[in-house]
């Protein structure tokens, strides 16, 4: 290996770590707001992560116009604000079929700039991806939305959905170094095995369990209550929701991968180096939230 070689992957590994420091502070930080319960707090930081992750996605399809970036961002924040501060917003689905409208008209009225790819993503972003982020807030709210539901219960789904999606990356990618000999999809990814896979969701499961029970003890001893009741089937109950929640990120993962692949691009931004951007951070969590916050809502049923 040259010199030079030797030297840009020093210095990209030196990016990298500290780029991964900065992912755990801002994880730890953000996970204070929410055991502290400071929404307000937590919904600025959220709204900003959904607005750059929206400009990713829309900069990924080629887009150039200012005037796009503009309103998709904007819709982006006020909808995870929307959540966060429990603005009302009467119609809203007329109000996004009249969003889809002005999108569209730009395309008409700019079509040199503005192909039709870039409002439809524009739209996509600004709905699906505030809608995935603010569901961070439901979770930590659910003792609020849902009586079924404690405070430190919404607190452990938020975890869970970290849990979920990061954990399953990180087994999957180090099972599958070791073991991988089978590419689950080589066009997308080449380097995801189906070794990797499994051993990232049997990992993560079990793990899960774990945390279920750290978790429990600690709400015990803290605040005297009994995560989800005295029964020991909840530590059965999380074990297919780990595996379905783990199959969800690996589907959000090649998902972004795929739109990238798509376009020609390796990240979705240089905004972490090393790591890539929101989106290549977070694409997988857009799966996972959603998904899980629809399956503690049909479980208290």
């Amino acid at each position: 290996m040259s010199k030079d070689k030797k030297e840009k992957k020093k210095l990209f590994k030196g990016e990298r770590t500290a780029s991964t420091i900065i992912i755990i502070i801002g994880l730890i930080l953000f996970l204070i707001t929410v055991a502290l319960d400071w929404v307000p707090v937590m919904t600025v930081i959220l709204g900003a992560i959904a607005a750059m992750a929206t400009f990713e996605v829309v900069r990924a399809v080629g887009n150039k116009s200012k005037i796009l970036y503009i309103l998709s961002c904007t819709v982006s924040l006020f909808s995870v604000f929307a959540v966060g501060f429990g603005i009302s917003v009467p119609a809203v689905g007329v109000l996004y079929s009249f969003y889809a409208l002005i999108l569209l008209s730009l395309g008409v009225f700019d079509n040199k700039n503005i192909q039709f790819i870039h409002t439809v993503t524009a739209f996509f972003a600004s709905v699906a991806l505030p809608y995935a982020f603010s569901c961070f807030i439901r979770l930590n709210n659910i003792g609020d939305i849902n009586p079924d539901y404690t405070h430190q219960e919404g607190i452990y789904f938020v975890g869970l959905s970290f849990a979920a999606s990061w954990l399953t990356d990180s087994f999957a990618f180090l099972v599958g170094r070791k073991l991988g000999k089978h590419k689950m999809a080589p066009v997308i990814s080449p380097k995801k095995s189906v070794e990797g896979a499994v051993g990232g969701v049997v990992i993560t499961a079990a793990l899960n369990v774990l945390i279920l029970f750290l978790f429990t003890v600690g709400c015990k001893n803290l605040y005297g209550y009994t995560l989800f009741g005295e029964s020991a089937t909840k530590y059965l109950y999380i074990i297919p929701i780990s595996v379905v929640l783990s199959l969800v990120s690996m589907m959000g993962d090649l998902s972004a991968s795929v739109l990238k692949r798509n376009f020609g691009i390796k990240d979705y931004s240089n905004l972490l180096p090393g790591h890539g951007g929101i989106m290549d951070r977070f694409d997988s969590c857009t799966f996972v939230l959603p998904v899980l916050y629809g399956i503690v809502e049909l479980i208290s049923l």
